[in-house]
Order: C-alpha cells, then structure tokens, then sequence
C-alpha cells in the first residue's frame, strides 16, 4: 500500500507540474540564493535512499559561496529529480558523484552516476514529455517518464541549460548551469 501511494503522489506530482507548466501558471521569483547550499539539502533529503542501497553520494562543494539568479524552490526542484535519478537507477554499492563549480557568468553542476548508461537512441529523447528509457530503476522504484521534461522546462525559465553525458555501460552525468548572481546581489541575499 505505502509502495503504490508514493507511485500515484509522484503520478499526480508530476501531472500537476505538468499543468503548470504548460499553462503558463508556474510562476517563478528569481532570487540569488547559495547553490552549495541548494544542493547540499537535496542529498540530505535522498540520502537515506541512497543508504538503503549502499549508494555513497560523493559532494564536492565550491570554496565559497556560489550565488545563482534562480528560483530557489524551482532550482532544488531540478537538482532533486536529477540526483535522485541518479539514485534510482545506480545499481546497488555504487558511488554518485555532485560536483559545483563556479565560471565567469554560470554556475555548473554536475551529477555522475556509475549506472548502465544511455544508448544514443534514449540520450535523443531523453527531455521528451512522457518518455521512457531503456534503463529501470534498480530498486522498483516509481517512474512517470515526465521528471527530466520539468527539469529542463524549469531549468530554461531560468535562464538556464541542462544536458547529459553518458555512454552505455559507463554511467551517465547530468550538467546544469545557471546565470550567477550579480556580485551587489549576492551580498545582499547573504546578508
């Protein structure tokens, strides 16, 4: 019963997102929050799957700060459906990898699994609404098909890009960047 309840509240989730989305009624507030700190709450919150699987989350966090022109909900959002993906479909005892970097303008993350990778055919469709992959879930874990379509929907809201690098058979790594947050802007959100 647990099982098929967390299934249908990531069904409607998602369709509810959907919705949103498509009619225009998601509204984003940009912000310019710290993505250390984004990104740190999202691997607490799967760290305990990830545990249940033996799943080592490796962080490699920024020196500093790193501030980014995002929606704060909207951008743990996207970084929560990406490394909890990763944790979905890694096989058991394996490691995932976060790493934040700060460039001239953007922000990057990246999320490295060491799962079953991604077949050029499901790399073309891998932002589609509604779609499948190859790959299952390694734990019969819920999948609607609709969770990188809202990622990549939200990430370029704002402002952002999102892609993925993976052969089959050697894992596969999400990168997001974001725009960083003006220096005066910065400061002030740290305040």
């Amino acid at each position: 019963i647990s099982t098929a309840a967390r299934r249908i509240n990531a069904i409607i989730t998602n369709l509810l997102d959907v919705n949103a989305i498509d009619s225009g009624q998601r509204h984003l507030t940009l912000q310019s929050p710290d993505l250390g700190n984004i990104a740190a709450r999202v691997i607490l919150q799967n760290s305990v799957k990830a545990e249940t699987k033996n799943i080592r989350i490796q962080f490699q966090p920024p020196a500093g700060p790193v501030n980014v022109t995002v929606d704060e909900s909207a951008a743990e959002q996207v970084l929560d459906n990406i490394i909890s993906n990763a944790v979905k479909y890694s096989p058991l005892g394996r490691t995932i990898t976060i790493r934040i970097a700060q460039q001239r303008q953007h922000a990057r993350v990246e999320v490295a699994d060491e799962g079953p990778g991604l077949s050029p055919n499901d790399q073309a469709k891998l932002f589609g609404k509604f779609c499948r992959l190859s790959p299952k879930p390694t734990a019969d874990e819920p999948s609607t098909g609709l969770g990188l379509w809202i990622v990549k929907q939200l990430t370029e809201s704002m402002r952002g890009t999102i892609r993925c690098e993976s052969e089959l058979g050697r894992g596969s790594t999400f990168i997001v960047e974001w725009p960083t947050a003006p220096a005066a802007s910065a400061g002030a959100s740290a305040a």
